[in-house]
């Protein structure tokens, strides 16, 4: 076991974020994992949406079904009944532990988020979906959806696909949040132009030197830093927002976290 070197938090706490709920005990993107990341005390949660052939958003994060529920099919050619059929068992990683869990579809996690008032969603759009469905077809569900639930001040839109957030805010008021497919300086500017709410950025493109982050109206969130070295590391480096796949591990550390606001 590598030990911990005991880094000092020289800043403000950071937020940790559950990606794909508590992903690295539970099969990600189901109600189970996000119940579990809530139960840790993570009050900021992300998830992956895509849509079935009816036109239904879904929390899946890959094309194909295969790694989650072992059938190779794509999660877009299927009607949302089937989808909820199949069990979300993740049975290369965890074997029969979680044989019986199914898989979540966005209006069952808004009715949850509903009774949840507290969280905050990181919403993503996945780019398969928007090949097959277009922008407007499935941005469109999906804040209806969030109407309906009324949970619009809980939840964030946020895509590698500029296009779709350029959208969403043309059509609603929703925060937004853009994960960087690069860093680079033409990105540097598109950022600029467009304020997001957010920038994502995946941990290995962040430059080593803290001078060269962008800086912005935006806030920024790193995403996976899944020990508790590493997170403390990342907000020191002033960064705000941190997502994890061991939001337990991260949960119990105090300190990333007072135990006396949780």
């Amino acid at each position: 076991m590598v030990k911990s070197k005991k880094i000092k938090l020289v800043g403000a706490r950071p937020v940790l974020v559950a990606h794909r709920g508590y992903s690295g005990r539970y099969p990600e993107n189901t109600l189970l994992a996000y119940k579990a990341a809530r139960e840790q005390g993570a009050l900021y949660m992300e998830l992956d949406l895509q849509m079935t052939s009816d036109r239904v958003p879904v929390l899946h994060h890959d094309q194909s079904l295969l790694r989650m529920a072992g059938v190779d099919i794509d999660v877009r050619d299927v009607k949302a009944k089937y989808f909820k059929t199949l069990k979300a068992s993740y049975k290369t990683r965890f074997k029969d532990q979680f044989a019986d869990n199914s898989f979540t579809t966005f209006k069952k996690l808004c009715k949850w988020l509903k009774h949840n008032p507290e969280l905050t969603i990181f919403v993503e759009i996945k780019q398969e979906s928007i090949d097959r469905f277009g922008i407007s077809e499935f941005i469109d569900a999906v804040y209806r959806r969030i109407l309906q639930s009324n949970v619009e001040s809980q939840c964030v839109i946020i895509s590698f696909n500029h296009e779709s957030l350029e959208y969403t805010r043309r059509v609603s008021p929703m925060r937004i949040g853009w994960v960087l497919p690069e860093w680079s300086e033409r990105n540097r500017q598109l950022a600029v132009e467009s304020g997001p709410d957010f920038l994502f950025c995946d941990k290995d493109y962040l430059p080593g030197s803290d001078e060269e982050i962008w800086r912005g109206s935006w806030q920024w969130a790193v995403y996976n830093l899944d020990d508790v070295d590493s997170a403390i590391e990342m907000a020191n480096r002033d960064i705000g927002f941190l997502e994890t796949n061991e939001i337990g591990t991260l949960m119990s550390d105090r300190v990333l976290v007072d135990k006396g606001e949780t």
